[in-house]
């Protein structure tokens, strides 16, 4: 709750800035104060709705969520970047055209015969490229809320890992990751996706981390639907991201466990009494930071005693242990924590590019493959515009055909 109360205090205090700028600008114009007062007060009276759901053991309602919860987080996430970002725009505008500018006109004097601009005509492209504007983050903005409530897709890979055992040719394995179970996922969500992942009818079933946010009671929304995977052959397997680490990984892990998911906390688990020559491997985020490498993986402690004839899988939270898992010769790594950026432009281009060489999808570096997963949840802004939520189907195969989405 500490946390929780400075992001209140520095989203208040940057709200209260805003609107002191805009009361100044609006002296002569008395009815557009009065609204003014009224879309402040307004936008923040749900703080208390919010507060007490941290209070509460389990998520709140659907209609909480999706009705205020989604919305109130986004207008108070997206003001503050908005604000950030048109504090930035002015200050280059200032840098680089108005004071060159007014350095110009004082050392050249204006010629007479130059023609002044339009006042009305400035004052119409103003007007227009401020509408685009605004009307662009509203329907960016609408869509990417609307696109996170909506159903994940399902996408499909037929890959051919290095050293695929030929026994293993079929084995299909669901990969889900970054659930964020809380505040801004809708109860009715995970039913929604385990029936989904069950429809697929997978060998496997694997989650890559950040599963619970806020609070670990709120575990109990996701272990009181894992009965629809009670069917899967293999069973389910899971390890910690950052968020879980932030919420509490001990709490997280216990839950789950007694839910029937089988952790794996820097070890790994054989399938070879099964039939299966394969062992998942599994990593606890390091926990720091945010974005970056957050620190190098304990992978020599994990995979401690494990047979090198097995086929080995790791499941990691972050995409930036590929390259650890090159180096000690893993096939196959399962990740997510990018979320595919949440925001990606037509081509692939995601905001997660700005911190990370992995970002979505499939990878290989010398036969060895990365599957980056776009995830289930959101976090900062609950929505999702070019990047949906998904479930992926991942079928090993020793053919060298790509099974696309």
């Amino acid at each position: 709750m500490d946390f929780v109360w400075k992001i209140f205090i520095v989203l208040i205090l940057v709200q209260t800035l805003a609107f002191l700028i805009f009361w100044r600008r609006l002296r002569n114009r008395p009815r557009v104060r009065f609204l003014l007062i009224g879309l402040f007060l307004g936008c923040n009276l749900p703080w208390p709705i919010f507060f007490a759901a941290f209070e509460q053991p389990n998520p709140p309602s659907v209609w909480i969520i999706s009705l205020i919860l989604r919305f109130f987080s986004a207008w108070q996430v997206g003001l503050f970047l908005w604000l950030t970002l048109g504090s930035l725009f002015s200050l280059s505008v200032l840098v680089f055209f108005r004071i060159p500018s007014l350095v110009i006109r004082r050392l050249k004097s204006q010629s007479s015969q130059e023609k002044p601009e339009s006042p009305s005509r400035r004052a119409f492209i103003v007007k227009v490229a401020k509408g685009t504007a605004w009307g662009t983050v509203f329907l960016c903005g609408t869509w990417g809320i609307a696109r996170a409530e909506l159903g994940p897709r399902v996408v499909k890979y037929n890959i051919s890992p290095n050293r695929l055992a030929k026994t293993l040719d079929g084995l299909t394995i669901v990969h889900l990751s970054d659930l964020h179970i809380g505040l801004w996922t809708s109860p009715y969500q995970v039913p929604r996706v385990l029936a989904l992942t069950r429809d697929l009818r997978p060998d496997l079933v694997v989650i890559t981390g950040d599963i619970i946010d806020h609070k670990p009671s709120f575990s109990h929304a996701l272990v009181r639907h894992l009965y629809l995977l009670d069917q899967v052959p293999l069973g389910v397997f899971a390890v910690i991201g950052n968020h879980d680490i932030y919420t509490g990984a001990h709490q997280v892990s216990n839950a789950l466990e007694a839910g029937g998911v089988t952790m794996l906390r820097g070890s790994y688990h054989s399938f070879q009494d099964r039939g299966f020559p394969l062992a998942l491997v599994g990593v606890d985020d390091p926990g720091r930071n945010w974005s970056g490498s957050g620190g190098r993986l304990y992978l020599g402690q994990a995979m401690r005693g494990l047979d090198p004839d097995l086929f080995p899988v790791l499941l990691t939270h972050r995409p930036t242990g590929f390259e650890q898992a090159c180096d000690v010769q893993i096939p196959l790594t399962l990740c997510g924590h990018t979320h595919g950026g949440q925001f990606a432009l037509p081509g692939g281009v995601n905001l997660a590019s700005l911190a990370y060489k992995y970002t979505h999808g499939l990878y290989e570096n010398q036969g060895n493959l990365l599957h980056v997963s776009a995830g289930i949840g959101t976090v900062g802004l609950p929505f999702r515009v070019g990047v949906p939520p998904e479930i992926a189907l991942l079928k090993l195969s020793s053919r060298k055909v790509e099974w696309n989405p």
